[in-house]
């Protein structure tokens, strides 16, 4: 067997050896437990486990806990080489939990019929490759980690299970442990294996992912990577600003980018003679990964001068930011900051993710093609974890309808637009009172943001002063 890293495979694990480990993203209902032990009983274990080093599991904590439930004391187990940290971890459990994807069409030589064996990596034929972004993901932890997964194949040699992993395996040349089925049980098997088993919860990621993560989504988001980006020639390009404010926008307006990235836009129409302000919490050095701490205190600076001088904004930018809240208490105190900053006749330009587009996107053909990036563990919130640059990222979706009502809570009018594509779009008017204690947590929050090593600048003082006193009287000519 030619494999690189010493990863050991026991067949038969004791279960009351395991440790289960301090944090599983997934959690399953009565009903789908039920689900997952009838499977056991009548295929047992075709995908082992995975341990870490240390004796802790990584990956399979339902499937133990029904294993246990069905009077079972062993269960097959992949042991790691080495301990990996937690995040390795989760991801290691997220990949185990949505390996089971058929998009390729691969064969190798299939074993005995109800064994394990090892499947010589020569052997294996790759007659459709697709789904690369999910083949990269598991050939990162597969180069890092050794070969952890396994597959479940035919006795006609088909990968009817795992087949993205046996991509990666005749790619990095490792030879890959197989369970064999005759394939006129593949198709159950199959059937019982896949679907939905439980939700994901990342309540517990709160240490992993803390709220300044977010900034690494933030610096490029306006702009389209390309030749001319290098010579910072960049090409403008929103749904938001492109769609909802440029076309009849005029110098006269005065508005706010609230989360505006590096403030292309913001920046782009300056030099045009508009009267546009931004805002970005998390704006970076150019270039560098480390926060600009001094142009953000600057930009809030900025902002209170102009509302001291002019007052509330008469339009309000907010593109591509509540999709990174980082929990509904974050996407409240942003919904609730655009409406502080907007006039009593002034309006509020939204943009989002689409859920619908992007479950559409999942289940369409794009989804397995060259172009995808797209990994979705979305819990009942429809929140989905990414890594992305080492560090890990929340990514907040919503349909027309919850948009809707979120924002409605904020606003008397909302207007939705485009709501069939990859960025749900709403216009909000006649902003609603909220208690002055809640504009004041609000504004606090947002205009002196959490940074690394529990830093904040704490120059936000004057902004929530200015902003209070013209809320005071927004709200005492909407209530008239």
């Amino acid at each position: 067997m030619s494999n690189r890293l010493d990863v050991h495979f026991d067949p038969a694990y004791p279960l009351e050896k395991l440790r289960p480990a301090d944090y599983n993203p997934r959690h399953l209902s009565e009903e789908s437990f039920v689900r997952l032990q009838d499977s056991l009983r009548r295929h047992g274990v075709v995908k082992p486990v995975i341990l870490n080093a240390d004796g802790t599991l990584v990956a399979g904590h339902q499937r133990t806990k029904g294993l246990k439930a069905i009077g079972q004391t062993t269960t097959p187990a992949m042991i790691l080489p080495q301990k990996v940290r937690l995040q390795d971890e989760i991801k290691f459990n997220l990949l185990h939990n949505r390996v089971e994807t058929e998009s390729s069409v691969v064969y190798a030589e299939p074993g005995p019929i109800g064994e394990w064996c090892w499947i010589p990596w020569q052997t294996i034929e790759v007659e459709e490759s697709k789904n690369l972004p999910f083949q990269q993901a598991i050939a990162f932890m597969t180069a890092a980690h050794g070969p952890w997964g396994s597959v479940v194949i035919d006795d006609q040699g088909r990968v009817v299970l795992n087949a993205e992993y046996a991509a990666v395996a005749k790619t990095q040349r490792f030879d890959v442990l197989a369970w064999t089925v005759a394939s006129f049980d593949a198709g159950q098997l199959v059937e019982d294996l896949t679907g939905e088993y439980g939700v994901y919860d990342w309540s517990g990621l709160e240490e992993q992912a803390p709220v300044w993560n977010q900034h690494i989504v933030q610096p490029n988001r306006l702009r389209e990577h390309s030749s001319k980006a290098k010579k910072d020639q960049v090409r403008y390009k929103s749904e938001v600003w492109e769609r909802l404010v440029l076309p009849w926008l005029t110098t006269s307006h005065r508005v706010v980018d609230f989360g505006a990235g590096h403030g292309d836009y913001a920046r782009h129409l300056r030099s045009s003679g508009y009267q546009v302000q931004d805002y970005e919490p998390y704006r970076t050095l150019k270039g560098k990964y480390a926060l600009d701490i001094r142009s953000i205190v600057g930009q809030i600076r900025g902002l209170e001068r102009d509302l001291r001088a002019n007052g509330l904004f008469e339009v309000v930018v907010l593109d591509s930011v509540i999709n990174a809240t980082t929990s509904l208490e974050y996407q409240h105190w942003v919904l609730l900051a655009v409406n502080a900053l907007c006039a009593a006749d002034g309006q509020v330009c939204i943009g989002t993710r689409n859920l619908d587009r992007e479950l559409a996107y999942e289940h369409s053909e794009h989804s397995i093609s060259r172009d995808s990036t797209r990994l979705s563990f979305l819990d009942a919130h429809n929140v989905d974890m990414r890594f992305t640059r080492g560090k890990w990222q929340r990514i907040r979706y919503h349909t027309p309808e919850s948009l809707r009502g979120l924002l409605s809570r904020y606003f008397e009018e909302v207007e939705l637009s485009d709501t069939t594509r990859a960025t749900l779009k709403a216009v909000c008017r006649k902003p609603r009172p909220f208690p002055i204690e809640d504009y004041k947590e609000a504004l606090d929050n947002e205009f002196n943001m959490p940074y690394p090593n529990e830093f904040r600048h704490n120059k936000h003082e004057g902004i929530v002063g200015i902003l209070i006193e013209l809320i005071k009287n927004r709200n005492a000519i909407l209530e008239g």
